[in-house]
């Protein structure tokens, strides 16, 4: 593996790195590189905010300290693991927002932190591909030029709603598939996988948006690799992955694909999860970094017996070591702050 490392948050209400001081940066960074470790990747927008940002829809809950430090402790944490010889990255999730700050409409109201409400988008949804743009410009002139990589996550994106009707059956006309109507009409079968149309076009929208993020990132000056996520899902002897891997290579042949089970229990179709997330890439001729569970303190699958951290991480080491991702990174390295994600009073049952 060429690097591996930690991925973590300084977002309100993911329970990670929201309240770290300068001293605890310095202690991390150094535990990190003291450990071997060479990567680290940094999310400043998840589906909260974790910057001080001038742009008026986004969230800025005065508790994150890398707000109330005016983004001091972003650039010193980026810069503190250049000088330890970590690979930095940022990492932007583009479709998800704090509601009462964000004033589009939603396809959807989601999962977040108890005491905010997320709002979920599309990629089609009227004026988010130009905020999209705007944010990832704002971010790469704050911090790009501290980072080696830029990781665009688009979760949740993939939803149908009225006004992307016409937009599929647009796409569906040009490239020879079904129109809405058809494919809308399921006939139920748990064999089949009747979604490989509206996969391949969302994952053409994904592709669209990847190029325009590109476009407004260089023009900013960074010149670091860019990556994206492909999400898959698992539940009992049924592995979906969100992607088109193919159209996504060829349209997109110099970015790195970051792979992830969603339920992050190494548990739950343990071999499968592997060929989805790293076999399948690779084979499709992508640079693989997969993401696994760090101090993550929720237990996701209820048909099990409730895990723990030792055993997870058992697993997990196992599994790089007989799969070879590119790029391992464990998700959460701290916790200070009670969250569904990362937990301090769950940590230590």
């Amino acid at each position: 593996m060429r690097e591996i490392g930690f991925w973590d948050y300084t977002c309100p209400g993911n329970g990670s790195l929201e309240r770290y001081t300068h001293d605890d940066w310095e202690i991390l960074l150094d535990d990190m590189a003291e450990g071997g470790f060479n990567s680290f990747v940094l999310c400043v927008k998840w589906l909260t905010t974790g910057y001080r940002s001038r742009l008026s829809w986004l969230d800025q809950d005065e508790n994150c300290t890398a707000i109330t430090s005016d983004n001091a402790l972003i650039h010193q944490a980026l810069q503190g693991a250049r000088k330890r010889g970590l690979k930095t990255w940022l990492l932007v999730v583009c479709t998800q927002f704090e509601a009462s700050a964000f004033d589009l409409q939603p396809c959807t109201h989601g999962w977040g932190p108890e005491d905010k409400t997320i709002a979920y988008y599309n990629l089609d949804c009227p004026g988010l591909a130009e905020r999209i743009e705007e944010l990832f410009q704002e971010v790469t002139e704050l911090f790009g030029s501290e980072s080696d990589g830029l990781i665009v996550e688009m979760e949740f994106c993939d939803k149908d709603t009225a006004y992307r009707v016409p937009i599929y059956n647009e796409w569906a006309k040009q490239n020879g598939r079904p129109d809405y109507a058809t494919i809308k009409n399921i006939t139920l079968e748990p064999r089949s996988y009747p979604f490989s149309d509206w996969r391949d076009f969302t994952t053409s929208r994904r592709i669209e948006m990847l190029h325009r993020i590109e476009k407004v990132v260089r023009q900013t000056g960074f010149q670091g690799q860019i990556a994206t996520l492909a999400e898959l899902m698992t539940d009992p002897m049924v592995v979906m992955g969100n992607h088109n891997l193919a159209m996504l290579k060829e349209a997109l042949p110099d970015i790195a694909l970051v792979t992830y089970d969603s339920r992050y229990d190494r548990r739950v179709q343990r071999l499968a999860t592997m060929d989805f997330c790293i076999h399948a890439p690779r084979e499709a001729g992508f640079e693989v970094c997969y993401l696994t569970r760090g101090v993550m303190t929720f237990d996701a699958v209820p048909w099990l017996e409730p895990t723990d951290l030792p055993t997870q991480w058992k697993m997990e080491i196992e599994d790089a070591i007989t799969h070879r991702p590119d790029t391992l990174w464990f998700m959460g390295s701290d916790t200070r702050v009670d969250s569904p994600v990362c937990s301090p009073i769950n940590l230590p049952k």
